[in-house]
């Protein structure tokens, strides 16, 4: 025999409101929202290239205490999310053909240089360190 399981309320609503959020953020990652629209100008339109992702997670759990002398029910959850746009490149498009001009994130490019050069100068001192025994 199977027993059906009445409908919870809030978890209705908490799955309903997680959904809303998820299709929110998913209109906000667009490419429209990172560059606009395509521009023409004379023979020629310039086409925005973006990098769009995006994680989402949730969980959803209900219980009851079985030690109780109560059957208290319980309700948890949570949930994360992470959507990332960023400009990648502006494609030319031409009657004489098609340039891509890729976009260079100077912040990252320094970064990585910061990155490097901390590295290098670690492994120099160990070096010397080792060395000067």
């Amino acid at each position: 025999m199977s027993e059906q399981i009445p409908a919870n309320p809030l978890i209705e609503n908490t799955l309903n409101e997680f959904f809303a959020v998820f299709e929110r953020a998913q209109s906000s990652a667009s490419i429209d929202n990172v560059y606009g629209e395509p521009i023409t100008y004379g023979d020629s339109v310039v086409v925005p290239i973006a990098s769009i992702s995006q994680f989402f997670g949730v969980g959803l759990g209900v219980g009851t205490d079985q030690h109780a002398d109560q059957q208290d029910g319980g309700l948890g959850g949570g949930g994360t999310a992470r959507v990332k746009a960023r400009p990648v490149a502006l494609a030319e498009i031409m009657p004489e053909g098609v340039d891509v001009h890729p976009i260079i994130d100077e912040n990252r490019a320094l970064t990585a240089g910061l990155l490097f050069a901390a590295w290098a100068v670690f492994w120099a001192a160990r070096t010397l360190i080792k060395l000067f025994k």
